[in-house]
């Protein structure tokens, strides 16, 4: 399995229209909104890095993507520390939707 972390910035006023083009791509396995310099944080899961390199060129092509920074996510299991799957979800909660609120 490979595993890669996108941000995406968009053409200004076009986030909703690649919003829903992400919501349909195979691949993506969370996406995010997100304020500040880029517009999307996405979580991408695929069999191969042959795989990644499709998601990736067919999200360049959505034609309303202007930037893409992907960074290559691996196990950390070789350093001990096991269930990558759900580290992976509960990083992204705690570092996207903050500490719950009370």
């Amino acid at each position: 399995m490979v595993y890669a972390i996108s941000f995406l910035k968009t053409v200004p006023d076009q986030e909703k229209a690649v919003y829903h083009m992400l919501r349909e791509t195979e691949g993506v396995m969370s996406l995010y909104h997100i304020f500040g310099e880029h517009d999307f944080f996405l979580i991408l899961k695929t069999e191969s890095m042959t795989g990644l390199s499709c998601i990736l060129n067919r999200i360049k092509e959505m034609g309303f993507v202007s930037e893409m920074k992907n960074i290559l996510v691996g196990p950390a299991s070789r350093y001990g520390m096991d269930g990558f799957e759900e580290g992976c979800l509960a990083f992204t909660q705690a570092v996207i939707c903050g500490p719950a609120l009370k």
